[in-house]
Parts: C-alpha cells; sequence; structure tokens
C-alpha cells in the first residue's frame, strides 16, 4: 500500500466518524433532509419503473455519477480545508 493509499484511508475513516456524529447529533435540519430524501428515493424509485428499462437506467446512471462526483468534490474539500488550516496557522505563527 502506497503513503497516498494510507493517507486516503486515514481521511476517509475521519470523515465517516464525523459523518457519523453529524448524524447522532439528530441536528433537526440534517434530519428533515434526511427524511425528504428517503421519501423522495421512495418516488423516484415508482417512476424509474413506470419508464423504459433503458431511460431508467440512464436517469440511475446520471444519479450514480453525479454521487460519485459530489463525493470526490467533498473530499477534496476536505483536504484543500486541512492545507488551508495548516497554512493559516503558519502564517499565524502557531506552527
Amino acid at each position: 500500500m502506497t503513503e497516498e493509499e494510507i493517507i486516503k484511508m486515514v481521511i476517509d475513516e475521519i470523515t465517516e466518524c464525523r459523518l457519523g456524529e453529524l448524524r447522532e447529533a439528530h441536528n433537526e435540519e440534517y434530519d428533515k433532509l434526511t427524511a425528504e430524501i428517503s421519501a423522495l428515493s421512495g418516488q423516484m424509485q415508482a417512476v424509474l419503473s413506470e419508464l423504459p428499462t433503458e431511460s431508467a437506467e440512464v436517469i440511475d446512471g446520471y444519479i450514480a455519477k453525479t454521487s460519485a462526483l459530489a463525493d470526490k468534490d467533498c473530499a477534496y474539500l476536505y483536504e484543500q480545508g486541512a492545507i488551508d488550516c495548516v497554512r493559516l496557522l503558519k502564517k499565524l505563527g502557531v506552527l
């Protein structure tokens, strides 16, 4: 395993822990959005089942790729936030 893979694995674990904390905190806005997404998911599946298979697969593929891209964006922003934090701490003379 390369150093880059290890770092990515550590960042992924930290991110999952923090997301778990967020989910357990029962943030009202977060809980509301989660419930809305759950309801929409059922409705979306019903709509997709009415479409021709090829059309449903296109939409499902689009949703999956959009979600994968959002995951990559979040991972990048997390890493960039850590870099920016260190840069700021250096400028402040803390490090």
